[in-house]
């Protein structure tokens, strides 16, 4: 159905790709693997016509289409979810669906009937919300859902996926893996880039190893398991993340327990009313706190409500020893507050380079916001390219050139070049590839080694798990229950489904 002939693609000082064959047959689901950077969204935007290559060719059931245009692309049956969400935050949900394929003639006619016509693609994937709904409304994992109604909703032959489930919860991953059988069913053409390599094992019927542009594998899934997949990914071995005991020893090497260390973080009946509830929270210097919840249980707002940029409006917060509740972020930074959201877009500034986004949070330590050393920045700047593993050939780089995996180190970078004593990390490693995965993993237990507190949001249980000295459970925008990192996972999964425990 799908067949690439050596697609090469060049930017300046980066070999993207250097020529790739991909065939995929009909009905069949390949995966495409590779660390951040490998070329695989440069591969997905070059067969969905965004990109155009260097050289190459294309075959949509045995037809030749031409590159650089997404227009034949979607005409010979292409379609696309992409890793970086595309929609239009001031239209609706359902002409967002519908795109450029409005029914009807005059624009309001044709907005309304867009709407109407979308429903039936938003129940595909389980989207519930008003199709009328403006798009800027929604979170993060519903805009995800959005993008794969939005792909659903032309005449498919191939579908590309570019980290699909990055945002989704295990359930709502569970009934996008249901649609793409549906598809595969009718002959579609699947292919599918993930750094969650269980769900790979599950969904895939084969499997492309990307390193460095070039083709490295190429297997059946059934030859496969997830060590062997992260070894061609990442070149050696990698430890897969687990956790069989405590980070840290609880008692001192007398034998007598540890004192305890101050509390950085305590709040009570802190709440913004109706989406954060009162929640009690305390985050002591060097613990990792990490905090689980399916998709919609108030993770993402609390850690909001946290840096002020939605202020609470209930209950008491005392950082580091004296009362405050950040009405802005500068007041966070302000307080030693570092926070890395979701939706790192949010977090960068894009055409600025890697360099001068580094150190956006720390210019009162260099200077003036105006007029700084412009040494200390390229220097800041190196340093983090080099500590974090960026794959840039420079730190003065537009931030925008790198892959998303390099753009969410950046943002650690910016933290860690502020000298925040308490990290907010709202799935961090979302999108991020497993030999990343890792280093920011060893960065989070340096760091809390060190004395720096860090509260870890995330809706993956496995990394919560990994991280979290304690284990908080949130559902309906509340703390639902406290584990200890190595409690059942039934256990945990109940409280997350509402269940007080």
């Amino acid at each position: 159905m799908l067949e690439l002939t050596g697609v090469t693609k060049s930017y300046p000082g980066v070999r993207a790709l250097a020529g790739v064959d991909l065939h995929v047959d009909p009905g069949e689901v390949r995966g495409l693997l590779g660390q951040n950077g490998a070329g695989k969204s440069t591969l997905m935007k070059i067969i969905a016509g965004a990109e155009p290559p260097d050289s190459g060719t294309m075959r949509v059931d045995g037809a030749t289409v031409p590159f650089g245009s997404p227009h034949a692309a979607r005409a010979r049956g292409i379609g696309i979810v992409y890793q970086e969400l595309s929609l239009v935050p001031t239209m609706s949900i359902g002409e967002n669906v519908l795109l450029g394929r409005w029914p009807g003639s005059a624009v309001a006619t044709s907005a309304t009937a867009a709407e109407r016509a979308a429903r039936h693609h938003l129940d595909r994937v389980g989207v519930t919300a008003d199709p009328s709904t403006p798009a800027e409304r929604l979170g993060v994992a519903e805009r995800q859902l959005v993008e794969i109604a939005k792909a659903l909703s032309a005449d498919l032959r191939v579908l590309l996926l570019d980290e699909p489930t990055s945002a989704l919860s295990d359930r709502e991953a569970r009934r996008l893996f249901d649609v793409v059988r549906s598809l595969t069913r009718d002959g579609v053409a699947v292919v599918y880039v993930s750094h969650r390599l269980p769900e790979v094992l599950q969904i895939c019927d084969t499997v492309t190893v990307l390193r460095d542009g070039e083709p490295v594998a190429d297997r059946r899934i059934t030859e496969v398991d997830e060590a062997e997949l992260a070894r061609m990914m990442v070149g050696q071995a990698v430890t897969l993340t687990d956790r069989s005991g405590p980070r840290r020893p609880a008692a001192g090497s007398s034998g007598a327990a540890a004192p305890p260390a101050e509390v950085v973080l305590r709040a009570s009946g802190l709440a913004r009313p109706p989406r954060l509830k009162s929640v009690d929270l305390e985050v002591r210097a060097g613990e990792v706190v990490a905090v689980f919840g399916l998709v919609g249980a108030g993770r993402t707002r609390l850690a909001s409500t946290l840096f002020g940029l939605e202020p609470a409006t209930e209950g008491t917060l005392e950082l580091f020893g004296r009362e405050l509740r950040p009405t802005s972020p500068q007041q966070a930074i302000e307080a030693g507050i570092g926070y890395v959201g979701e939706d790192r877009a949010a977090g960068l500034v894009p055409q600025m380079t890697i360099a001068q986004n580094v150190v956006l949070a720390s210019l009162r330590r260099l200077g003036s916001a105006v007029a700084y050393a412009r040494a200390d920045e390229r220097r800041l700047g190196a340093r983090y390219v080099e500590e974090l593993a960026i794959r840039t050939p420079s730190e003065d780089r537009a931030v925008s050139s790198l892959s998303g995996g390099n753009q969410q180190k950046v943002v650690l970078a910016r933290w860690l070049c502020s000298g925040a004593r308490l990290l907010l990390l709202d799935d961090p490693v979302r999108g991020v590839d497993v030999g990343a995965k890792e280093e920011v993993f060893r960065l989070v237990r340096d760091l809390a080694e060190t004395g720096v507190a860090v509260l870890y949001l995330t809706s993956e249980l496995r990394e919560a798990r990994a991280l979290g000295d304690r284990l908080l459970v949130m559902a309906d925008g509340a703390v639902a229950a406290e584990f200890p990192p190595t409690a059942e996972e039934d256990e945990i999964m109940t409280a997350a489904g509402g269940v007080r425990v």
